[in-house]
């Protein structure tokens, strides 16, 4: 069930009509780390979710990102300022022309769609990929930010990028008290899990956790595991689509056979 209430989770304030940087906090309302996107994410995990615990979490989280995707867009509305007469130059003529408030676009004008949503019922897939939501949003706010001199409006997104912080901080817990649950549950459990191959060599090759701890690093993995593709057998040439008795199938992409040119 849902139900709304007037009141903002935070107030809204904009100091003067800004329509050029309404433009770009659209990313926020309709683009694909913003608000909306958030969600409906997190709403869309919580049916497929079986720990009620989790379940709690994604949807109070979800119901906190639609009170942030309302902030939003009231904010946009405000920055349009009264679009009664548009002038020429507006920045923002397309939402004056379409309705005088925020349009489910990014900054861009890309409009959204649920290809943004990322849900698979997978508890730590769909947590690790919450996390980093988060952190996208988050790294979107900092920018706006330096975008924007109006005193309320950088009050609002220093809120907004506040509870980003914390969301992320509640996905990175639920993570680490779920260990070994969904696809970590056999993570590791393969000689190939503990090998790094090291593939982009030469000047600035680097080393550290992500490639030493428990890791065996390898330089050339095709001279221990590799070998040509198995071929079958060469069906008879006058087999449908053959080419002819001199060109054989298992040639085609041999690399260690030169390629003969093809029979009309």
């Amino acid at each position: 069930m849902f139900k709304h209430f007037k009141n903002m989770e935070f107030t809204v304030r904009v100091d003067r009509p800004d329509p050029n940087f309404a433009v770009k906090l659209l990313e926020q309302f309709g683009g694909g780390n913003g608000e909306l996107k958030a969600a409906m994410q997190y709403l869309i995990q919580s049916f497929g979710c079986n720990d009620p615990r989790i379940r709690d979490l994604m949807q109070d989280v979800a119901a906190e990102e639609f009170s942030h995707f309302e902030m939003v867009g009231e904010c946009i509305a405000m920055l349009l300022g009264n679009v009664d007469k548009v002038p020429k130059d507006f920045a923002a003529p397309y939402m004056a022309i379409l309705g005088g408030g925020p349009t489910l676009t990014d900054s861009a004008g890309n409009p959204w769609t649920g290809a943004f949503v990322n849900a698979t019922g997978d508890l730590i897939t769909d947590l690790q990929s919450n996390l980093a939501a988060e952190l996208r949003a988050k790294l979107v706010y900092e920018r706006l930010l330096q975008q924007t001199d109006d005193p309320g409006v950088k009050d609002m997104i220093r809120f907004l990028l506040s509870r980003e912080e914390a969301h992320a901080a509640s996905w990175s817990e639920a993570i680490a008290a779920n260990p070994n649950k969904g696809v970590m549950k056999d993570f590791g459990d393969s000689t190939f899990s503990h090998m790094y191959m090291d593939l982009s060599q030469g000047p600035g090759n680097a080393f550290g956790p992500w490639n030493q701890n428990n890791f065996q690093v390898l330089t050339n993995p095709q001279e221990k595991f590799g070998s040509l593709p198995q071929y079958n057998h060469d069906a008879p040439a006058q087999t449908p689509n053959e080419f002819g008795t001199e060109y054989h199938d298992n040639q085609r992409n041999n690399p260690n056979y030169p390629h003969p040119q093809h029979h009309q």
